[in-house]
């Protein structure tokens, strides 16, 4: 071996060995340090385990819902569609649908599906908790959630079906694309209702394509098609864009919140590794302590965190499950991804150390033996480095923010605009200072105490800002994923609709029964005019706004009078809207369709004469609502042809889940005892808005849980380390007579001006990175979630001062000043 690699190899055991004994001579810092490294690394490995068994690839998330089926195809002739597969195909039956269950406090319409649970194409589809698969037409198998709804288990019975028939109950099956549905699970041969249309489970030989026949060749063909489903390009861009957002936040905050620890401690050890430096240690090898110290403490918390997120994953597997609704199937340990994480927390420790360790190592030794502090200007080359960080980060993001960006660019945006603002921080620090006379006592010396302390202060608030700036981000994604359709309903809130067939399955009777179950205000059967229609005119630009989709939906004619007009804008007609209709005109609720004071309408494809009108609603659209009326008497003038529309019950206030479930017990009874009951069950529901079109993932949940709690951590240990520099002033004042209180009013204020300044920061710099991913994607938009980033910026910080302030010591012993 070289002289200069046995002095490398040399150098690097001693300053191991150095850092080991200083580890565990200043046990409690050591514990901060590998509490700040740990927490992530653990919520990390449990995240990539959870994620690669649960949602790791698209694959498996097709599979939860067709098993190992490449086509599940309907049609009401699948003998003509099994003539169209590739020879050696494999089909299993599959049927799904809804029927009637009777429940503990009335009939309820569930969801079935009749298929062979044992058979191979439906591996992954379900997952057996107990029992066995059904067998025959006097079988079932309930999932966990209606088995817990109707107290049953293997060995009960239960009625289903429609009509109903009494069944035994021998399974408790989970469906794996949701836990959370409850539904029966029948044989294929023993469906549960007449109207749900039959479909094959094919899995086509290697190799083979299946080529889909004409359309009307086979009547009532439709079909899924495992290639279809997967994610398009777009789609995975915006994965990795999201991915890339959320690893390189992660890493940033690890390595900050690490490095906060390590500037304190690294001041701690002053005169220790002046020691060393005396002694004839070079700055490199002083250095080398500090970076070996980061290294160790990284392995021990990258081990620690390893080994525990195996252990929670494993012994949290039912809690984990009922988190991602989905079921754990073949576990398996993805040992890359976990190494990688190790990896990664080791890197953390070592650049958390990495500026510490250069700033020991160029320490004046005499200035650390005595005991004096050395001017240093570090922070203004700080706030140069910081506000260059900032521009590269904010051009970055800039140029990312949009569909033709790079998802490589948004990342090193964000993170250069994080450590933009964390460089500002002892500049800002500085400032600060000078504000300190106007203070009261407390708050005058703990402002001055992290203004001579800057670089530690600026450390510690950087920490803080990190944290809370990955939740903010977090946050402001998460809200904005989707479409958001608050201007688009099916009705008025609070509103039931039920089909027109309704009517008749009811009766008078039935109706006014199904009002009793409701707070009904009234109770109105439209009348809809079916051969007139309501020309469309210029389409304007916006068709992405859900306002003008409503508007282009809500188009229908109905007949009649004062009560319609209530129904649709939930107040009572007007005198002009009343007169409007008597002198034939038409009142519109719908402002797309009116032109001034008139509507035109084509009536059996023909033009009518524009028909006088006033509007009754301006800027609401109901989807499922008449978009104008008229009377009577200008339906039978105009020649319109009227059959029975939807059955709307008007409502007071929305109604309780228990008052639907009443109504629904009235609906499904009237249904099972017609002669010609409906081919599946018809049910009652509050009109509510449209559903949004990209729900949030339990993933971005479990992240956003996992961010609040290293905000939480972050703020607590950040304070705590800070606190640890107060010693020798608070040690000066209980000399000279301060009292306990006076001694805790000063670290509250210390840790106040931390987390303080920290989470405002935080909240600017998570901004931009959230900004330029929902600019990047194009299934997002913007909207602010004032209650969540009121929650991120208040509570963790709020907690972390309360717990400095009443952790404080009450008594200090008398010791000699150092620093």
């Amino acid at each position: 071996m070289s002289p200069a690699a046995g002095e490398f190899v040399g150098s690097w055991r001693t300053a191991l060995r150095i850092a080991r004994r200083s580890s565990w001579r200043h046990r409690g810092r050591s514990a901060l340090i590998l509490l700040m490294l740990f927490l992530p690394a653990f919520a990390a490995t449990v995240l990539v385990v959870s994620w690669a068994n649960l949602s790791g690839t698209s694959a498996q998330e097709i599979t939860f819902g067709m098993g190992r089926a490449d086509l599940i195809v309907a049609a009401d002739d699948l003998a003509a569609v099994r003539a169209t597969l590739p020879a050696g195909s494999r089909t299993a039956p599959l049927v799904q649908g809804r029927t009637a269950v009777q429940g503990p406090t009335g009939l309820r319409a569930r969801e079935y599906e009749a298929t062979d649970l044992t058979d191979p194409l439906n591996r992954g589809r379900y997952v057996v908790r107990a029992g066995r698969a059904p067998r025959g037409t006097a079988e079932v198998a309930v999932t966990r959630s209606l088995a817990e709804e109707l107290g049953v288990g293997p060995g009960s019975r239960i009625e289903a079906g429609m009509p109903q028939r009494q069944l035994t109950v021998v399974g408790v099956v989970d469906w794996s694309r949701s836990l959370r549905q409850a539904g029966l699970l029948v044989p294929a041969e023993a469906p549960l209702s007449p109207g749900a249309r039959p479909a094959l489970m094919v899995e086509l030989p290697p190799g083979q394509v299946w080529s889909p026949p004409n359309p009307g060749t086979i009547a009532g063909l439709g079909w899924r098609d495992r290639r279809g489903m997967e994610p398009t390009a777009v789609e995975r861009a915006a994965e990795a864009a999201a991915f890339l957002l959320v690893a390189s936040f992660a890493g940033t905050q690890v390595v900050l919140l690490s490095g906060a620890a390590f500037m304190v401690g690294a001041r701690r050890q002053r005169r220790e590794l002046a020691l060393v430096a005396a002694a004839g240690a070079t700055a490199r090898q002083v250095g080398r302590i500090v970076l070996a110290a980061g290294l160790l403490l990284g392995g021990g918390a990258a081990a620690a965190g390893a080994g525990l997120g195996l252990v929670t994953f494993a012994s949290a597997r039912p809690a984990i499950e009922l988190i991602a609704d989905h079921p754990l199937i073949d576990v398996s340990v993805p040992v890359w991804s976990v190494a990688g994480v190790a990896a990664l927390t080791v890197a953390a420790g070592g650049l958390a150390a990495w500026l510490p360790a250069r700033t020991a190592g160029r320490l004046p030794v005499r200035a650390d033996l005595g005991g004096q502090r050395a001017r240093s200007r570090a922070d203004l080359l700080s706030l140069g480095s910081g506000a260059v960080l900032l521009l590269v980060g904010t051009g970055l993001l800039l140029w990312s923010g949009n569909p033709e960006g790079r998802p490589v660019l948004l990342a090193l945006g964000a993170v250069a605009d994080l450590l933009g603002v964390v460089a500002c921080t002892p500049a800002l620090v500085r400032a600060a200072g000078r504000l300190a006379a106007g203070l009261p006592l407390s708050g005058r010396l703990a402002l001055r105490h992290a203004a001579r302390h800057r670089l530690r202060t600026g450390a510690a608030m950087a920490a803080v800002t990190a944290a809370i700036a990955g939740s903010v981000a977090l946050a402001l994604v998460g809200a904005a994923r989707g479409d958001t359709t608050s201007t688009r309903f099916e009705a008025r809130p609070g509103q039931v609709l039920l089909p027109a067939e309704t009517a008749d399955l009811l009766g008078q009777d039935g109706l006014h029964r199904l009002a009793a179950a409701l707070p009904a205000r009234d109770i109105v059967v439209l009348a809809n005019a079916t051969n007139v229609a309501v020309p469309i005119g210029d389409l304007p630009d916006g068709l992405r706004d859900p306002a003008t989709l409503a508007g282009l939906q809500q188009r229908n004619v109905a007949v009649g009078g004062a009560e319609t007009i209530r129904l649709v804008t939930g107040r009572a007609a007007t005198t002009a809207e009343l007169a409007t209709l008597a002198s034939g005109g038409a009142v519109v609720f719908n402002d797309t369709l009116i032109a001034g004071d008139h509507v035109t309408l084509t009536v059996n494809a023909q033009p009518a004469a524009p028909l006088p009108a006033v509007l009754a609603a301006h800027g609401e659209y109901f989807v499922n609502l008449p978009g104008l009326v008229v009377s009577t008497a200008a339906a039978q003038r105009l020649g319109l042809s009227v059959a029975p529309g939807a059955v709307v019950v008007d409502t007071h206030r929305t109604p309780s889940a228990t008052e639907l479930a009443a109504a629904n017990d009235v609906l499904l009874r009237a249904q099972l005892a017609a002669a010609h009951p409906p081919a599946e069950p018809i049910t009652a529901a509050t009109a509510t808005a449209g559903a949004d079109t990209g729900r949030t993932s339990t993933m971005f949940y479990l992240l956003a849980g996992v961010s609040a709690m290293v905000v939480l951590v972050a703020s607590t240990v950040a304070v705590g380390l800070a606190a640890t520099e107060l010693h020798g002033d608070l040690a000066t004042m209980a000399a000279v007579g301060a009292s306990p209180r006076i001694r805790r009013r000063i670290t509250t204020a210390q840790a106040l001006l931390i987390v303080g300044p920290g989470a405002l920061l935080g909240l600017l710099a998570g901004i931009g990175p959230a900004a330029s991913f929902i600019g990047y994607s194009t299934e997002t938009h913007w909207q602010t979630p004032w209650p969540a980033l009121l929650l991120i910026t208040t509570v963790p910080p709020a907690l972390a001062t309360i717990v400095a302030g009443t952790l404080a010591r009450s008594g200090l012993p008398l010791t000699r000043r150092t620093i």
